[in-house]
């Protein structure tokens, strides 16, 4: 009986490790997508710019809350 409470809880904290470095990398992609997005060249219009801009920030944005805060949390409660 113990044993298999033992499986499960292995079996539990893989799955949470792993949800939690696909999150990390899907953090991380977004971020960089972000930095892309923000890339505009100087002959582009300005209303597409602003568009660009904004979409870049908002990818940053999400990226550091998938990415970076779960990090933070993990190494502030000492996992």
């Amino acid at each position: 009986m113990n044993s298999e409470f033992a499986e499960l809880s292995h079996a539990r904290y893989r799955s949470r490790t792993r949800r939690r470095r696909i999150l990390i990398l899907v953090g991380v992609l977004l971020i960089l997508a972000g930095y892309a997005l923000m890339a505009v060249s100087p002959e582009t219009s300005t209303d597409w710019a602003l568009a660009r801009a904004m979409g870049g920030m908002a990818c940053i944005a999400i990226g550091f809350a998938l990415a970076v805060v779960p990090m933070l949390s993990s190494w502030t409660r000492g996992e």
